[in-house]
């Protein structure tokens, strides 16, 4: 009878329990098919990010798009922000303000020079100073005699591999920790290459143009207008300045400049 009951739980036991080889099997197969399900969509992630960045440029900054498109040798990036502060009555309360933008950006205390004027426009005070990276800041702050109180942060890098939508980014995430951002603004600085037989103006044919002005003075071109397709989202219509000078040969330095 006990050798029965015996043969029967083991019976009922390999049925429950599979045998634990034909169990690890199974397990590693399933493994094995979940990482290469997430390898396939990480890749089509990316695939569908290059996408976006490369043929939709929606990914990146307008302007990136423009210095792609124009194989733009950038030599300098200035990107700039304005924040309206709360009320300061003096240079007391704005000081402490100015310091604390330029530590957040790296600036170490003491460093660059610190300037304090009363002007037609009001208080200023401005920090120029160099953060570790290199890159060159000026801090404004102005109690401005119609009341308001503003922080202009400008920031310029002469790293020819810097990211205009980081950079710009990094600089209104910083800003908006003060207060409302009222306006910002960019410029780029490089060669680029102008065939002998396309102008300049050939560069903003395709940009949705709301006004348009062509200064000429002997060789160089500036272009002044108004486009929504250089603003970030392209929400909104922004003025754009855009100047070549050429240097010789097929080659000029272009500046594009961009305020919101």
């Amino acid at each position: 009878m006990q050798v029965e009951l015996g043969f029967e739980e083991e019976l009922l036991y390999g049925e429950t329990c599979p045998p634990p080889g034909r169990e690890g099997i199974g397990q590693f197969c399933r493994r094995i098919l979940v990482k290469i399900v997430l390898i396939w969509i990480i890749l089509l992630l990316f695939s569908f990010e290059y996408y976006l960045l490369e043929e939709k440029q929606i990914l990146s900054h307008p302007v990136e798009a423009f210095v792609s498109r124009t194989d733009l040798a950038v030599q300098s990036l200035m990107v700039g922000v304005t924040v309206q502060l709360p009320p300061a009555a003096n240079f007391s309360e704005l000081k402490p303000l100015v310091m604390r933008a330029g530590r957040l950006l790296g600036i170490t205390s003491g460093a660059g020079i610190l300037d304090a004027q009363i002007t037609s426009e009001g208080r200023v005070l401005v920090w120029t100073a160099p953060d570790r990276r290199g890159r060159q800041h000026t801090i404004t702050g102005v109690i401005g005699k119609d009341g308001l109180t503003l922080l202009e942060i400008e920031t310029t890098d002469w790293d020819g591999e810097a990211k205009i939508k980081d950079s710009s980014t990094e600089l209104f995430l910083l800003a908006s920790r003060f207060g409302k951002v009222i306006s910002t603004r960019l410029q780029v600085e490089g060669y680029a290459a102008c065939q002998s037989d396309a102008a300049p103006e050939q560069w903003v044919q395709q940009w949705r143009l709301s006004d348009l002005e062509v200064i000429r003075t002997g060789p160089a071109v500036r272009l002044r207008g108004v486009t929504a397709d250089l603003a970030p989202g392209q929400r909104q219509a922004v003025p754009f300045t855009l100047s070549f000078i050429p240097t010789g040969g097929s080659r000029g330095r272009l500046t594009l400049s961009v305020g919101s």
